[in-house]
Order: structure tokens, then sequence, then C-alpha cells
């Protein structure tokens, strides 16, 4: 599976690439403005028009573009390469929960409606021989009042996670309330422990060894709401 693992991280990479040209080409832009600007007044020619025209015949523009396109035709012809069931069929078999949530959440353009269902299957999968390789616990990610208002965070506001996928939904879902089979990432820089049981959340004698770790995502499996208290957590499947 190695061929499909590195033509996975080729197409990371060239959707990273793509970004960053497309800010260099934007600053290349701003600083021709700049320059040209600048030359306008110390030449003092008022009758000088800086142009869309102008930019685009710029050597500057004219290289940056062409550079841009290349990667932007080899960016697309990778993905197209990669056939949705081969795509899923590696993703199977490496059966982890980062897997599972980088094939649901990535936007590659790869065609995947057919097997984000199973993706999610196996994310909520709990049987000990065929469960998804990951993390799983408890965590508060906010409070849920007795008229069923949900707000995200702690009562001084400070966020703890975001939603940012929902399968079928366009909606702002940032702050909304986790549903299960969300995925969600951490608000806050510092990793976070996670529990083992929700009615421990905070007991230390409860932490799991391996929190919940900045800049990952995880998938919401289970969701609480303590009976004693407005307090509501989430249980999370994460790497």
């Amino acid at each position: 599976m190695k061929r499909i693992d590195d033509k996975i991280k080729e197409i990371e990479n060239k959707d990273k690439k793509s970004r960053w040209l497309y800010y260099v080409i934007i600053a290349g832009v701003i600083g021709f403005l700049a320059y040209a600007s600048t030359t306008r007044k110390a030449m003092d020619i008022k009758d000088a028009q800086i142009d869309e025209l102008t930019i685009k015949n710029s050597e500057t523009y004219k290289k940056l573009d062409s550079t841009y396109t290349e990667l932007e035709d080899t960016y697309k012809a990778l993905k197209n390469s990669l056939e949705p069931k081969e795509y899923w069929d590696h993703i199977r078999q490496e059966n982890s929960v980062e897997g599972y949530i980088g094939f649901i959440t990535n936007d590659w353009g790869i065609d995947k409606k057919e097997f984000l269902p199973k993706a999610y299957n196996r994310l909520m999968d709990n049987d000990s021989g065929t469960k998804a390789d990951g993390y799983e616990g408890w965590l508060f990610v906010g409070s849920k009042n007795n008229s069923g208002v949900y707000k995200s965070g702690n009562s001084d506001g400070e966020k703890v996670i975001k939603v940012i996928h929902r399968n079928e939904t366009n909606e702002n879902i940032g702050n909304s309330e986790p549903l299960v089979g969300d995925i969600v990432q951490l608000v806050r820089k510092r990793n976070r422990i996670t529990y083992s049981r929700k009615d421990k959340v905070g007991k230390n004698n409860h932490r799991n060894e391996q929190g919940f770790r900045n800049k990952t995502k995880a998938v919401v499996v289970d969701i609480h709401q303590d009976p004693n208290n407005t307090n509501f957590y989430v249980l999370l499947k994460y790497y």
C-alpha cells in the first residue's frame, strides 16, 4: 500500500503548495503595484495609469501565474488518478481513527459519497476485534440549561472545541451543540485530558493516559448532560 500512501501525501503537499503559491501571486501583484506607484511619484509621471492589463502584462505576474497554473494542473491530475474505491480500500485496511476522519473531512474533490456511511460506521464500531485504532475519552465542552439551550465553553466563555464538520450541512456550526457523528477540533492550544467515564470527568483517578492533542481532530460518538448540573460532555474518538 506504500504507493497509495505516497500518492495521498503528494496530494496533501500539492494542496498546501497551491494555497501558498496563490498567496505568493497576490504578494507579487501588491509588490508590483507598490513599486509602480513609487516609481510614478519619483518620476512625476502624472498621466501613468496602473490598471489590470498592466499588471497582467508584467513579467513577474506572468511567471507566477504560469507556475501556479502548472501546479494546479498537476494537482488535478493527481487527484483524478486516485479512484474513490482505491482510496477507501486503503483507508479501510489501515483502520485508524485518524484515517477515517481524514477520509470524511478532506476536500480533494474525490467522489467519496458511496463510502462515507461506511467510514462513519467504522468510527462508531466498538467491537474489540474490528474497532479503529485510536483513543477514546470523555471531555467537558459546554453547558445546557433546563430550557435545552446549549452554550459552548465554560462559564467564562472560554471555548473548548469547535465543530468543523457535520454530515450534509453547510450551516455555521462551529459553536453549536455537538451531535453524534460531528467532527470536532480543539480551540485551545493546550492538549486536553480526557476521562474514562462520563460521571468521572475531572477526577484524577479516571484520567486517560493519552489526551486529546492540539491541532488534531476527533469524532463525537456519544453525548451526556450531567443530571445534577448543566455540564455537557462528549465521548470522543481521537488519535
